[in-house]
């Protein structure tokens, strides 16, 4: 049974309650914290609303609002203080490879700040992949690279169907470098940004054409055994194509 609270704490403190109750209420409860939290409706350093005022706003008991508060704690969101409550921690101490909250940064990034970083890393780690997969790949990888190239060929008349080979190009070129922390840092923050329709825009037929021929040049980079070139090739290809997608918005 629910513990008792002050039925006008949520309202008093301007914490608007849910119409109904939820299903999986942890789950829910982090969710809506966390964008709440991330969107700005606390400032840094303020302390988290009582659990009273987040049971009432939530229509959830104290054990619910504290597995919540814990969990946001792991995504260091928070941090409990003895005698000073639960207070927002700064964005340079939040778990940005957690999905739920990169997924909140990203709606909310209305500057592209965090979009821009994103492009950085995918530059910093995705060259140095391809470079590692035009050394490393075996005849089995180089086929499936051409493979996904030739999907990319076949897709650039459907932008949906392009921006899903374009994933798959990529993936079988950090699959291939053997590097398996980086292309698991790649998916999670990537999985998240490619939702966002500032970071995938709307690519004309003349950007993807473009891009298809940056594709092009990286397949061949990494075909031929180059090292160098297919790092090179590969960052300028993320850099450029972050570029037209920045300048349509």
């Amino acid at each position: 049974m629910q513990d008792d609270v002050a039925p006008d704490d949520a309202a008093a403190a301007g914490w608007t309650a849910w119409p109904r109750r939820p299903r999986r209420l942890a789950t829910k409860v982090v969710d809506e914290l966390v964008d709440r939290l991330v969107g700005g409706e606390l400032p840094i350093g303020a302390s988290l609303p009582t659990e009273p005022v987040l049971c009432e706003t939530f229509g959830v008991s104290r054990t619910v609002v504290r597995e919540a508060v814990k969990a946001l704690e792991t995504m260091r969101l928070v941090t409990a203080q003895q005698g000073q409550g639960t207070r927002i921690r700064p964005l340079a101490d939040w778990d940005l490879l957690n999905p739920t909250v990169l997924s909140a940064v990203v709606r909310h990034d209305a500057g592209n700040a965090i979009l821009e970083d994103l492009v950085d890393v995918r530059r910093a780690l995705e060259g140095r992949m391809a470079g590692q997969a035009a050394r490393n790949a075996t005849e089995q990888e180089r086929a499936d690279i051409t493979a996904r190239m030739r999907e990319l060929d076949a897709s650039m008349d459907d932008p949906v169907t392009y921006l899903k080979a374009d994933v798959a190009f990529h993936d079988s070129i950090m699959a291939a470098s053997r590097n398996r922390l980086g292309r698991a840092m790649i998916h999670n923050l990537t999985v998240e940004a490619y939702r966002s329709l500032r970071y995938v825009g709307d690519p004309s037929p003349e950007h993807i054409r473009l891009t298809n021929q940056a594709h092009q040049e990286v397949h061949d980079a990494v075909m031929s055994g180059d090292e160098e070139a297919a790092s090179r090739a590969m960052d300028e290809h993320i850099i450029a194509s972050w570029e037209r997608r920045r300048r349509t918005r």
